[in-house]
């Protein structure tokens, strides 16, 4: 099979722009998204071919590199057949630029995003990751049309650790990982109540009030700004518990870690009998905000998870081969084992 994957990176569309860093964009759920996708489809035997218009300042241009044909929009050869073209953040010039007659599937990150008429057009389906997301584009684009795939995370990347480590339930490591440009008021408040909880605090993430919360709280915490998204998988074992939203969730998830939900709202612990409600609304406690003074409860209730547990909830509702197959991507192939 022969996937083209085209995105249009020119100013982090998806962004408005904003993280920049060093002459590229820092990377977020998106881009993870990308990089999971690829190198689970080259696992499958798929010859992918990634199109990126702006591709100076894509971030992943060199690590997909291992997995897929890179190209910037204006410099691509002539990409002989394509099986299938999967579109992110489509500019009328990147539809264009697309082969004739192979059908397209445009990417639903954001679900109040707003496509051209070309766009819509040319793309057979949009897909949507989320019920909410599903229930907004319904009144935007036709409704045969729009399908719904709840996205998911490499369970070969992000994996349980091999090393033995005893839980510290008393203080334990957590992770707060978040943008920080938006409801700038929810992180002050989850994490003023983080910072009350015992807990030994590091939190990752860039934006407008990075620089704020070093002023007022470095001392009581590590701040950090930035992990490239292929390295996450890394950093996530130095922790016992991690606070994120949407794919957030599902790596530590993955990782054998429990988590809580902190998004748009505090939505407490990720549980086997409410994460497919929190998937409806990306994990981001949406229209479920929990009581936050009840925070440390929480944060014992998720400590008593088993790794095992954590595990088979991301292997259960977010794997990115299970959303391969729903969408017709290759086929999963065991792991050859030396």
């Amino acid at each position: 099979m022969n996937l083209l994957y085209a995105v249009s990176a020119q100013g982090n569309p998806l962004y408005q722009g904003k993280f920049g860093l060093h002459g590229r964009y820092q990377t977020y759920g998106q881009h993870s998204f990308i990089y999971d996708l690829i190198a689970a489809a080259y696992r499958r035997g798929v010859r992918v071919t990634l199109l990126v218009e702006g591709l100076s300042g894509f971030p992943l241009a060199e690590p997909l590199k291992k997995y897929a044909h890179v190209f910037e929009l204006d410099e691509a050869p002539q990409l002989g057949t394509v099986d299938l073209v999967l579109l992110d953040q489509p500019t009328d010039k990147l539809v264009k630029s697309l082969p004739a007659g192979c059908p397209a599937i445009c990417i639903i990150h954001k679900k109040d995003s707003i496509y051209s008429r070309e766009v819509q057009d040319r793309c057979d389906q949009f897909l949507c990751m989320t019920e909410a997301a599903l229930e907004y584009q319904s009144t935007r684009i036709p409704v045969g049309k729009l399908r719904m795939v709840h996205h998911g995370v490499d369970l070969e990347r992000f994996k349980l650790s091999n090393e033995p480590k005893g839980k510290n339930n008393a203080q334990p490591k957590l992770l707060f990982y978040t943008r920080l440009n938006r409801q700038e008021a929810t992180t002050w408040r989850i994490l003023e109540q983080l910072l009350l909880c015992n807990v030994r605090l590091t939190m990752l993430g860039d934006g407008d009030a990075f620089w704020k919360i070093s002023d007022k709280y470095g001392r009581d915490l590590t701040l950090i700004n930035h992990i490239p998204c292929h390295s996450i998988h890394n950093f996530l074992h130095h922790f016992d518990i991690v606070a994120s939203a949407g794919r957030g969730v599902f790596e530590a998830l993955a990782c054998g870690l429990p988590a809580l939900c902190a998004g748009y709202e505090y939505g407490g612990v990720v549980l086997p009998n409410n994460i497919r409600r929190h998937m409806e609304v990306n994990i981001t406690g949406y229209r479920m905000a929990a009581d936050l003074v009840r925070m440390r409860q929480d944060i014992d209730m998720a400590m008593s998870l088993s790794h095992e547990t954590c595990r088979l909830m991301a292997s259960e509702h977010g794997s990115v081969d299970t959303f391969l197959d729903r969408i017709g991507i290759g086929e999963k192939r065991p792991l050859i084992v030396a």
